[in-house]
């Protein structure tokens, strides 16, 4: 947490803003975003437009962020959601990963978790203090994406960034909270993150199971933490958990009080 305290959060959603604004023209200019009334972008904001509401109480900014999609056409199998709110997802996540419903909001709670978080912020933070002290500069948080190359991207500090076990833990737990508020069944975070282990495992410099770190430990732990989750998630369908259909073979686990 002490890293964070060197890159003000306002300043750092204003250059992720401004990423954003150049991923999304750069893309457009290369004929490679995909247009509002898209298939891929409908589905995306759909989902979005679910968690957002469910997410402003873990971070007391979020209520004023201006929250934006945008959806690239590549064959990248990644997303990300940029402080400030601004997420980006490639079209291999959607076209190849063949996530249903329920796994794509899981997902999407979990990158907006991290951006509720400020995981990133801390990490940059951190990133800052080393260049700081080996070179008496501050460095530049993000580099410009190269709309030129593939993968299109917000710059090699995010792009290479992999977050630590404790905020994937923090990311899965809060972005399963808002996902399961949000009518997404929590079981799916598992065949999800299988899903994605799979897919990305053999590229081990920028797969996404490797930014984001998916051990048996973690797998356990999102299985531990679905009694917690399916109350959410029941009543956010309206039915009792012991009236959930069974997911994927998992079934039900056993049945906890619901929070409020």
């Amino acid at each position: 947490m002490v890293f964070r305290n060197l890159i003000p959060s306002p300043v750092l959603e204003a250059q992720a803003a401004e990423e954003f604004s150049q991923i999304a023209y750069g893309a457009e200019h290369a004929n490679r975003l995909y247009g509002d009334t898209d298939a891929h972008v409908t589905r995306v904001r759909s989902i979005v437009d679910k968690l957002i509401p469910y997410s402003l109480k873990w971070n007391e900014r979020a209520k004023n962020w201006k929250w934006e999609v945008a959806v690239v056409r590549s064959p990248d199998i990644r997303m990300y959601c940029l402080p400030g709110g601004k997420i980006v997802v490639y079209g291999g996540l959607l076209d190849r990963a063949r996530l249903n419903d329920n796994e794509l909001g899981m997902l999407i709670g979990h990158e907006i978790a991290h951006a509720l978080r400020e995981h990133a912020r801390e990490r940059l933070g951190q990133l800052q203090a080393s260049q700081l002290d080996s070179s008496g500069t501050i460095p530049q948080l993000f580099g410009l994406a190269d709309l030129g190359a593939a993968p299109l991207g917000i710059g090699s500090r995010l792009l290479e960034m992999k977050y630590a076990n404790t905020d994937e833990t923090e990311a899965d737990v809060i972005g399963s909270d808002i996902a399961s508020r949000a009518g997404y069944d929590p079981r799916a975070a598992v065949t999800l993150w299988d899903k994605l282990a799979a897919a990305t495992q053999s590229n081990r410099n920028q797969g996404f199971i490797y930014v984001h770190p998916y051990t048996p430990a973690r797998r356990q732990d999102i299985i531990k933490r679905l009694p917690d989750m399916l109350p959410l998630y029941a009543k956010a369908i309206g039915k009792s958990v012991d009236a959930l259909p069974d997911y994927a073979g998992m079934g039900r686990p056993r049945r906890k009080v619901p929070r409020d």
